[in-house]
């Protein structure tokens, strides 16, 4: 027979995080939103903008899935697969980031640099003998 009681519960049941600690990671999460949003309004260089950016991620990601899909309480298997699918992705940005950035400019390139265009001589409108038809007044309507 069935038991009602929660003796026969599993042990991880009274594991779970309560509404107040979820709105509060929301919360933080959302702080941590403004922060990345701060930090782009600030006069750094490039590459500060993207490892600040990168190091605020980081954290974002560790407390969604530590809290939200609850890997705080998680077996070993499942922390063993988030930890390592994390060295992956940290390994592969690694190598796309020392790839962009030891690339030498074309300087030495066959390709012909792009004309310069003096925005001055460039018109508003239409370009000569590009209307939009047969310009017509009146009179010559009728002659048809």
């Amino acid at each position: 027979m069935a038991s009602t009681t929660t003796a026969g519960a599993p042990a991880h049941a009274n594991k779970e995080f309560g509404a107040g600690k979820l709105i509060l990671n929301w919360l933080v999460l959302c702080g941590l939103t403004a922060a990345t949003f701060g930090v782009s309004q600030l006069q750094m260089s490039i590459n500060s903008h993207l490892a600040a950016a990168l190091c605020i991620a980081t954290v974002k990601v560790t407390l969604v899935v530590l809290f939200f899909m609850h890997l705080w309480h998680g077996e070993g298997s499942n922390r063993i697969v988030f930890v390592v699918s994390f060295v992956f992705l940290l390994v592969l940005m690694f190598f796309v980031m020392a790839d962009v950035s030891t690339r030498f400019t074309l300087a030495n390139s066959r390709i012909p640099p792009m004309p310069r265009v003096d925005q001055k001589m460039v018109p508003t409108a239409m370009p000569p003998g590009m209307s939009h038809g047969p310009e017509r007044t009146s009179g010559e309507a009728g002659h048809q």
